[in-house]
């Protein structure tokens, strides 16, 4: 878990890096182990990261990173575990890696197949790329929004966070208000042991991005949405064999508990004592 902002004036005024630090510190305890930041030229756009190390350790995997002559830069918070295997298939395309961690592959993908690179990606994830050359932010959501990420847009700025909490931490004048309309609403849904997927928030103006969804967000405040994943569109062929149906499922099963133990760092797991959580343990060892 790692914690990601970032802030975007569209009026060409200077950010605040004392602003931009208290954001990005609000979210201190989702990445104890290492703080960094990224302006551009003009200082209109900041990002923040706060890193929980798991892959690639060293300081040369801290964000924000970036790429291609510090064209792209990217804050993620995530893991995409099939990286080793992309990093192959670009590697073969002529890219060239300085780190051994998911994060530079991100920053390759999203290069090589522009936002495609998000069906090419097996894991959880929620990031934001800076184009500095076509000036544009470009944010992703994992497909089941297991990696949260909200934002607050207007004329004048772009802020997006981790959490809903670091939005208490920008400049007093852009700290939005309570919205206890929602606050209500959600609460009773929560009550009635329901889920409803909404962008709506507690707080006035300020959006979930939604699972599967994508945002670019360029220097005239211009913010397209897209749902970039649908799994009715992508359901797979089940085998019509029972006994077909198993391997099948212990194959799928089994690769993705071994892809989810690619780490730099020991590994835990948490039983909540069902049959799922068993299995997993189980299979891990």
């Amino acid at each position: 878990m790692c914690g990601i902002v970032g802030i975007y004036n569209f009026d060409n005024s200077k950010i605040s890096k004392n602003e931009l630090k208290k954001f990005n510190n609000s979210l201190t305890h989702r990445g104890p182990d290492a703080e960094g930041y990224y302006f551009n030229k003009i200082e209109t756009l900041g990002f923040g990261h706060r890193r929980l190390s798991i892959i690639d350790t060293t300081s040369e995997a801290n964000q924000p990173m970036s790429y291609d002559n510090d064209r792209y830069t990217i804050v993620f918070n995530g893991e995409i575990y099939n990286f080793i295997e992309l990093k192959s298939e670009l590697i073969n395309l002529g890219f060239k890696f300085k780190t051994t961690g998911d994060t530079e592959v991100i920053l390759a993908s999203y290069i090589a197949w522009g936002e495609n690179c998000q069906l090419k990606f097996n894991g959880m994830w929620a990031f934001a790329i800076w184009d500095s050359l076509k000036k544009k932010i470009f944010i992703s959501r994992d497909r089941f929004g297991v990696k949260p990420i909200y934002y607050l847009i207007n004329n004048n700025y772009l802020y997006f966070a981790s959490e809903l909490k670091a939005f208490m931490h920008i400049k007093k004048e852009n700290i939005p208000d309570f919205k206890y309309s929602n606050f209500i609403y959600s609460s009773k849904d929560h009550s009635n042991n329901s889920y409803e997927v909404t962008e709506e928030t507690f707080l006035n103006n300020v959006k979930e991005l939604n699972p599967g969804h994508q945002l670019i967000i360029d220097t005239s405040s211009q913010c397209t949405q897209k749902k970039w994943w649908s799994t009715i569109d992508n359901l797979i062929e089940i085998p019509k064999n029972y006994n077909d149906q198993l391997d099948h499922f212990k194959t799928l099963f089994f690769n993705s508990c071994k892809l989810r133990m690619r780490s730099d760092v020991k590994i835990a797991t948490s039983l909540s004592g069902g049959i799922d959580s068993s299995s997993i343990v189980a299979t891990i060892n």
